[in-house]
């Protein structure tokens, strides 16, 4: 576990409402979308593809939100661009399928508590490396919020 401050960012995506047990329904579809709708506005990504989670707590039919995006340069304007504060946040490496995601989110889970620290209920995956014919191959940040 190591201890973040990431800076403050924009990201050009889409919010939906999804739970754990139909989030799989999500994958690849929106990001296409949203990188279909970038190049139609000629907006350049700036960085990995980021999936932030607000109130998601581990249980498979709990409804939360979810932001989808790609980091924008920080001048751009867009309806479809959030800016993100500065996040503190717990963060861990995950590599590999991400049906075992469970594992890396109890191990960083249980590290923070260890430690004592606080969870905000904002979770963030960014997403480095993405392989969908060799998912061994993934590699993804995932970042707990704490405070």
């Amino acid at each position: 576990m190591e201890i973040k401050q990431v800076k403050q960012t924009k990201v050009f995506g889409k919010e939906i409402k999804t739970s754990l047990k139909t989030i799989w329904n999500h994958v690849q579809v929106i990001p296409d979308e949203i990188m279909n709708e970038m190049n139609l506005k000629k907006l350049s990504v700036e960085g990995p593809q980021v999936w932030i989670y607000n109130g998601a707590d581990g249980n498979p039919d709990t409804v939360f939100d979810l932001l989808i995006g790609f980091p924008v340069a920080y001048d751009k304007m867009d309806i479809n661009i959030t800016a993100l504060d500065e996040f503190k946040c717990a963060t861990i490496i995950h590599q590999g399928d991400w049906s075992k995601f469970n594992v890396t989110y109890n191990q960083i889970i249980g590290d923070v508590i260890k430690n004592g620290l606080h969870m905000t209920g904002e979770c963030r995956e960014v997403y480095h490396q993405v392989d969908f014919e060799r998912v061994e191959n993934n590699i993804t940040e995932i970042q707990i919020g704490i405070r």
